[in-house]
């Protein structure tokens, strides 16, 4: 189960990618930094490491995501942590806001205090969301035509390649989704159900009787592809980034994830500038 604040910090990490779009700007979720008087490691939510000529700056940004706004005592214990891990410059983000002691206290100790918040519209986008259309490979049907006749059926038979190496379904599975998106046309039109049948020669491939051991040479192959054309919908969350009053950007944020593909969808930009359009992958966690 993600830890709470997960999202929040997924999502300026996000940002804070589409707004540095120079090379020398290193974006990390989560970072973990040496503690100098520990020697241990300790985790920040994102950190940007910016190199600069002979040396680098380290800016550390904590994503608070809570019920209620900062407090003296967080940004106290930020500045802490940033000064032990040899941060150089600190930035809360917080979705609650700040109470007016913490932001005097974050910048008498030199901690920019940002505010992230969720809007109703922007002036400059009209959609709600995005249609994506994701081809779904049902389940598939192989027919294998052995030059020789009777050698084998469905209950007795294998398949295999002239080295003898068995021809496994997840091998099956992946041919007929490689076949699936050779074969349908690049503009999809939706569909709860449909069909391609492919005919193959059997070049390389053997059928084997499990009982007798009889073999012969594959014919041809018929393959059966039961498909489905999806069309879903993925909502846009508008968010704006700010400094205190002043905005750094807008955002229609949907959150991406089709078969093994996942990540952030962004139209990132303020209602004058030139708009930009990135997708940010998630990160696959080790399990």
């Amino acid at each position: 189960m993600p830890k709470p604040g997960k999202s929040l910090e997924t999502l300026i990490a996000s940002l804070e990618k589409a707004l540095c779009d120079a090379d020398n700007v290193v974006v990390e979720s989560p970072k973990r930094l040496k503690d100098k008087i520990t020697g241990k490691t300790r985790e920040h939510d994102v950190v940007l490491t910016i190199s600069q000529s002979h040396h680098k700056v380290i800016v550390a940004i904590e994503c608070r995501d809570r019920s209620r706004p900062i407090t003296v005592n967080q940004v106290e214990s930020f500045w802490k942590k940033c000064q032990d891990t040899g941060v150089d410059h600190g930035v809360i983000v917080s979705s609650m806001g700040f109470y007016n002691t913490a932001r005097q206290k974050a910048d008498f100790l030199g901690i920019r205090c940002l505010d992230i918040e969720e809007v109703d519209s922007f002036d400059w986008i009209l959609a709600p969301g995005m249609h994506f259309l994701t081809k779904k490979l049902l389940h598939h049907e192989w027919i294998f035509y052995p030059e020789k006749e009777g050698v084998a059926d469905k209950s007795n038979m294998e398949i295999m390649d002239v080295e003898g190496n068995l021809l496994t379904q997840e091998a099956l599975t992946s041919n007929a989704l490689a076949q699936l998106t050779k074969l349908l046309p690049e503009t999809l039109t939706p569909v709860e159900k449909d069909i391609i049948t492919v005919k193959f020669p059997g070049d390389n491939l053997i059928i084997r009787n499990t009982d007798t051991g009889e073999t012969s040479p594959v014919k041809y192959v018929i393959a059966n592809l039961h498909y489905s054309i999806v069309d879903q919908f993925i909502p846009f969350k508008l968010v704006q980034y700010k400094d205190a009053d002043k905005k750094i950007t807008e955002a229609a944020v949907a959150d991406f994830g089709i078969g093994n593909i996942s990540g952030k969808f962004m139209i990132v930009g303020k209602h004058e500038d030139e708009k930009k359009v990135i997708f940010v992958p998630e990160k696959i966690e080790d399990t």
